[in-house]
């Protein structure tokens, strides 16, 4: 078993690095905070190198890793849309390297700029991503594999161990109670669970801006099994619509029916929880960008709902 390098200042990423390539001329570094649980080196703008890191709410980082490392290499010939290709692993520290897909994260000021066919071409690209990780390994094998099942009651054990508990604005505890009510009510059947990706944010896109196409999708750290409509909650975030176009597309490919509800209620859920985990920090980006999220989804609480 390797070691999680102990610090992740740019000298020290740089050492270890070097010590592993030699040959590797690093002329630029550029440390990028990737969630919680990895670091990530962009090397001369052409190699990432990523880092787990020995985050307080995961005690097996390492065997994450590991499991990452097997579904890349299982998916590399699976996935249409460019995902990492490991080509080195470290040899003292835990590190993946690969060569950097092209891109930037979407943001919402390129989308409004695209017009009705670049996004009808994103949307099918999204869809079909989605479609083809739900379809390259069962839940069975995914479990043999050592992907764990995705723990929906941690979600609701933290907002109110910890939201519930300590926030004191009056609109976000009501907010939060209903949204509660809802997420404890899902159930999903054992025909809903499928090998997730889990982290369809747009800071994981590689989106080509001067042509305004989607070239892939990173970081697959959050596998795991869980309800196939997880994996459509991040896109909620960035703009409904623009989910309940993927969702349709995605039934297309697949003959099955998604639950836009569900979508929201798990969106909205992971905003919370955001604000329980950075509840002493609230001047911290997570905890702001949560709340302005929590904010704006009070005038829209019956989105996606059948009356």
């Amino acid at each position: 078993m390797h070691q999680i390098l102990p610090n992740f200042d740019p000298e020290t990423v740089r050492r270890v690095i070097q010590n592993d390539l030699p040959d590797l001329k690093i002329e630029a570094i550029s440390l990028i905070e990737n969630g919680w649980d990895h670091l990530v080196a962009d090397i001369n703008g052409q190699w990432i190198f990523r880092f787990p890191k020995s985050a307080h709410i995961y005690s097996n980082a390492d065997l994450r890793f590991e499991v990452e490392v097997v579904i890349l290499n299982l998916l590399k010939n699976k996935i249409t849309l460019s995902i990492p290709r490991i080509e080195f692993l470290g040899k003292s520290f835990t590190y993946m390297a690969y060569q950097k897909i092209p891109g930037n994260c979407l943001t919402r000021e390129v989308f409004d700029r695209m017009n009705q066919t670049e996004k009808e071409k994103l949307v099918f690209d999204l869809a079909n991503f989605l479609f083809e990780i739900h379809n390259s390994l069962t839940v069975e094998e995914a479990r043999k594999l050592g992907i764990r099942d995705e723990n929906l009651p941690s979600y609701s054990d933290l907002v109110k161990a910890v939201l519930l508990k300590h926030m004191t604005d009056r609109l976000v505890r009501s907010f939060a109670e209903e949204t509660l009510k809802e997420f404890e009510a899902i159930n999903p059947t054992e025909d809903e669970l499928v090998f997730l990706y889990n982290d369809l944010h747009t800071d994981n896109m590689a989106f080509d801006d001067v042509n305004r196409k989607l070239n892939g999708v990173y970081d697959f750290g959050d596998i795991c099994v869980g309800d196939v409509n997880m994996d459509f909650y991040p896109l909620y975030k960035f703009d409904p619509n623009f989910m309940k176009a993927v969702v349709e597309k995605y039934q297309e490919f697949s003959g099955r029916r998604l639950n836009l509800r569900r979508m929201v209620i798990y969106g909205r859920m992971g905003e919370l929880c955001d604000l329980a985990e950075y509840i002493d920090k609230p001047q911290s980006p997570v905890y702001q960008n949560a709340l302005h999220r929590v904010i704006k989804w009070q005038s829209e609480m019956d989105i996606f709902k059948i009356q």
